[in-house]
């Protein structure tokens, strides 16, 4: 029986024993070395790369505004500051200010915090946990120290221990048009009076004790800070 002869299979160029062979074997060596060592920089920068900065949405003014402006939804935009925590009296939605009156002038690109608005109402400033009193101040002339933002000692009107400590004012009382600094009319030649943050316990007790010819009793006031 003819014994089949079969068609020599070419080898590889790249398996082959010749100077050339060997040197393309050796060149793709050095790529495929290099490709992991390309993949293990790339795998080893993103292990350790950080995490992106965390932000926090704010609202900044869109262009100069004057002190009394009333804010429109054009004249602010939201924008992202870099940190994780709220910057103090910041605001990050829009319907929160718009409508409100500006206490200050404020520049494009300024932040808009809850501090530069004219409060509604003095109670607005009132801490949680709070309430908004109005207290009848015995010496008026005391009322010239204090301002919105101040700490004050109410005392009673007859002497003795004080009946609330770092009480915030939110208010005070004039005999002028209301400013925006916070402060409120006062009746003419009647007594004059602050607005005050005081706690429930507080409140009872400084209005436990009753003017003898009726109304809401007066105080005295001691400005801390």
């Amino acid at each position: 029986m003819p014994r089949l002869l079969l068609p020599s299979l070419r080898r590889p160029r790249v398996l082959g024993r010749s100077r050339r062979a060997r040197w393309r074997r050796r060149t793709l060596r050095r790529a495929l070395a290099g490709l992991c060592a390309a993949a293990a920089t790339l795998l080893l920068v993103g292990v350790v790369r950080p995490p992106p900065p965390a932000t926090t949405r704010v609202l900044v003014s869109t262009s100069s505004l004057a002190a009394g402006s009333v804010l429109a939804p054009s004249d602010v935009r939201v924008v992202e500051v870099a940190g994780d925590t709220r910057p103090v009296a910041t605001v990050a939605d829009p319907g929160v200010v718009v409508g409100r009156r500006l206490a200050s002038r404020v520049e494009p690109g300024e932040v808009v915090t809850s501090t530069r608005l004219v409060p509604r109402s003095a109670a607005d400033g009132a801490p949680a946990g709070t309430v908004a009193a109005h207290l009848v101040v015995a010496d008026g002339q005391a009322l010239d120290l204090v301002s919105a933002g101040r700490r004050v000692v109410v005392y009673p009107e007859t002497g003795g221990p004080a009946l609330a400590r770092e009480v915030l004012v939110l208010g005070v009382d004039t005999p002028d048009k209301p400013s925006f600094t916070g402060s409120l009319p006062g009746a003419d030649g009647g007594l004059r009076g602050l607005v005050v943050a005081l706690a429930p316990e507080d409140l009872e007790r400084i209005f436990a004790g009753g003017r003898p010819e009726g109304g809401a009793p007066a105080v005295l006031v001691v400005v801390t800070r």
